[in-house]
């Protein structure tokens, strides 16, 4: 679990609430690993409105860094302190599991890992939400996805990219 100081989303969330996005957390991924084919794909259309931001990644963004690619995604979402915890926000793992990982592609229509969806629709993989991060418009999207960015307010105008590639 992330310390509390990386979001202020988490500081104001209560122990039970916290738990509960764990467990909301671990019941689609073992809802979405067992399922196959067509149900898959419904279910995972289902768990995209079911969250305000999901993150579909290739392994455990805290520990499994396949691609150095992926660590800027990482970054910049807990540069806004998004992590896991936080009610609304979920990652999906498609490490080790092609087929997930194809019905992804298959939705997005995008082959990059990883992903991003708000809202049920697809923002865009690690460079286009690293980019979203550096020019400004990742805070007002996860405003309109029902989460705040730690960043609002004091916002750097796209004059320094904090997350570089």
């Amino acid at each position: 679990m992330h310390p509390s100081y990386h979001s202020p989303q988490l500081r104001s969330q209560t122990q039970e609430e916290t738990d509960a996005a764990w467990a909301k957390i671990a019941e689609w991924q073992d809802r979405i690993s067992s399922a196959r084919g067509t149900d898959r794909l419904e279910l995972v259309r289902e768990m995209l409105d079911n969250f305000k931001l999901v993150y579909i990644y290739q392994g455990d963004p805290r520990t499994d860094q396949r691609y150095y690619t992926s660590e800027y995604c990482t970054q910049a979402l807990k540069l806004h302190g998004i992590v896991r915890g936080v009610t609304g926000f979920m990652v999906l793992n498609v490490a080790d599991d092609e087929e997930l990982e194809e019905t992804c592609i298959e939705l997005s229509e995008c082959t990059w890992m990883p992903q991003v969806w708000a809202g049920g629709e697809f923002v865009g993989d690690w460079r286009h939400v690293t980019d979203m991060h550096n020019d400004g418009p990742m805070v007002a999207m996860l405003e309109d996805c029902g989460l705040s960015s730690k960043l609002k307010g004091c916002y750097y105008d796209g004059k320094t990219p904090l997350v570089r590639y």
